[in-house]
């Protein structure tokens, strides 16, 4: 007896997807500066709004409202906001301490969102049914 696998439209739509899921990061659409950038961090490593680090006064704050620069060279990924710069699966490259002499420009407005994680909206082996609060 001859056995036959048909390919239906279901399953290579799944084995299409699956190309993705091997990716180093969630994104894979990092920010890359073509010149020398700077981003606004808080005293634990994650980016917030670059304007934050533009209303400190005197030596930078102290506790939660301390911000600091943090300096990105050409050709490196810039951050998102909430994005932690010295984590390690990130692979942020910059530093605390400006280039002497380099001249640094604010971050491209594309790299000023807010990564997340994708949201499951059902799929296979799941209904849409449920809506509101009431059963019908």
């Amino acid at each position: 007896m001859k056995k036959h696998l048909a390919l239906t439209t279901a399953m290579a739509a799944t084995l299409a997807g699956l190309s993705g899921c091997s990716s180093q990061n969630e994104w894979g659409d990092d920010v890359v500066v073509d010149r020398d950038t700077r981003v606004c961090v808080d005293q634990n490593g994650y980016r917030v709004e670059d304007n934050r680090c533009g209303q400190r006064s005197g030596m930078g704050g102290i506790g939660s409202s301390a911000l600091l620069w943090y300096y990105v060279g050409r050709g490196n990924r810039v951050p998102y906001y909430g994005d932690r710069v010295n984590d390690p699966r990130l692979g942020f490259k910059g530093s605390y301490f400006p280039t002497k002499g380099a001249q640094y420009a604010n971050a491209p407005a594309k790299s000023n969102l807010v990564r997340t994680t994708s949201v499951s909206r059902g799929g296979f082996g799941s209904t849409g049914r449920s809506f509101g609060g009431g059963r019908s």
